[in-house]
């Protein structure tokens, strides 16, 4: 998934060759075919040199992020291909300025190291490659010298949807294996896994009789877990709809009873419940509980994360503190954070705590451990660190769908340094 934004680029320590107005020429020309021979060797020289300006690339730039995408990819594969050249040397040239353009269409990733502010593109892999094993991945270079080396490297694919249902009976089922269609019939419910990594819930019967549901109806609970690397939608008993994120859970009965609708979350999700004035909706995790009538927001609790964070898009929640009853009434837009008491805060946006449901990982001044804690869910791996750790404050996005190497390659610009040992992520200076 492509993303077409206003990003800009900041390296420091080399004088600036010429303004912002500049190289969007030179790029712009570049992509028309009108750019000059000098011209092209003022751009490959401004590329492969460390800067200290923006390059700013407006929305309006092309029609689209696709229509753009071709064009380049089109440029790589006419000079790649080309056997005539003065040329290996621009080849590998041509293709290092293409890969800057897509990355800077396709996100950004900036840290900060005191009071300079570094933002590093993020780019997939443009040329296709030969089919490995899910835990290798081909990974060319092109060197100056007109030989190509590639070597082949331990590698860790993007997590998926995966999942495991536990039911009543303690029988469980694994989701991602399981074909679409029914899965078993429990307490007047039929379950269901539809297309696209969804469990459904629904009532045989479009007539319920209240007073059958109350009685005479078994309080049964099933739970879903996602594993590291794993994530799933599941839809409830009363319509509402759940995203888990990785190494989450959520306990539910088949069938809401009584005056409240209440589930159990352990990890990250996101609820759009929906409504019903008879029936509070309550979300039970460490030490807090979040009550609703019908909103949208999502709440992560991880336990290796330092507070639990509740996260308000739409309507109303009240957050509670179980060990001291405070309350607090959220509006869209606040977030509570909860550790050793309580606290609200106003959010600029809240695209950095939904952002796993979209597709990508999201950093607003985050810290080295924040962003390898995200890391080592959504790749299932685990995390050691060598040395002093980093002082440096990372924002932007990266999309969720990379391979870990590539997420990897992309945080090293930041003078940060890793080693893959298996599972293992040895993080450096």
């Amino acid at each position: 998934m492509y993303r077409l934004r206003d990003l800009y680029i900041k390296t420091p320590l080399m004088k600036p060759l010429s303004s912002n107005e500049r190289y969007q020429e030179l790029a712009e020309k570049w992509l028309n075919h009108t750019i000059s021979p000098q011209e092209s060797e003022e751009f490959f020289q401004w590329y492969n040199s460390d800067q200290d300006n923006d390059i700013y690339i407006p929305n309006d730039y092309a029609e689209s992020d696709q229509e753009l995408k071709k064009r380049i990819f089109a440029e790589i594969n006419q000079n790649i291909s080309d056997p005539v050249s003065s040329q290996s040397y621009y080849t590998h040239k041509w293709f290092a300025v293409a890969a800057l353009i897509i990355a800077v269409i396709t996100a950004g990733l900036f840290f900060r190291s005191e009071t300079k502010q570094i933002l590093l593109p993020v780019a997939e892999n443009i040329i296709e490659e030969p089919k490995l094993t899910p835990t290798e991945r081909r990974i060319s270079s092109v060197p100056e010298s007109e030989n190509t080396q590639t070597v082949v490297v331990n590698d860790i694919e993007a997590g998926e949807n995966k999942a495991i249902l536990t039911l009543g009976d303690g029988t469980k089922i694994i989701l991602d294996d399981a074909k679409n269609g029914i899965l078993a019939n429990q307490g007047g419910n039929s379950v269901l896994k539809a297309a696209e990594g969804e469990v459904i819930y629904s009532f045989l019967n479009e007539v319920k009789d209240p007073l059958i549901e109350e009685q005479n109806t078994p309080v049964i609970y099933n739970t879903i877990e996602t594993p590291k690397g794993g994530k799933f939608q599941i839809k409830l008993p009363d319509g509402s709809k759940v995203w888990l994120n990785a190494a989450s859970s959520l306990r539910f009965p088949t069938v809401f009873n009584g005056s409240k609708r209440q589930v159990e979350l352990k990890g990250e999700a996101y609820f759009e419940v929906s409504p019903d004035q008879s029936k509070v909706f309550e979300v039970n995790t460490r030490n807090q509980v979040v009550q609703v009538l019908g909103t949208h927001f999502n709440i992560n609790a991880y336990l290796d994360e330092p507070t639990v964070n509740t996260t308000l898009l739409e309507g109303s929640v009240r957050v509670s503190d179980l060990r001291t009853n405070i309350s607090q009434l959220l509006k869209p837009g606040e977030q509570s954070k909860l550790s050793e008491q309580m606290e609200v805060i106003n959010l600029k946006n809240t695209n950095e705590a939904v952002a796993w449901k979209e597709g990508y990982f999201q950093f607003d001044e985050a810290d080295i451990k924040t962003v390898m804690r995200q890391i080592e869910r959504w790749y299932d791996v685990s995390v050691v660190y060598e040395g002093d750790l980093p002082n440096y404050r990372f924002g932007g996005e990266i999309e969720r769908n990379l391979s870990l190497l590539q997420v990897l390659k992309i945080l090293e610009k930041t003078k940060v340094h890793f080693r893959l040992e298996g599972r293992e992520v040895i993080v450096m200076r």
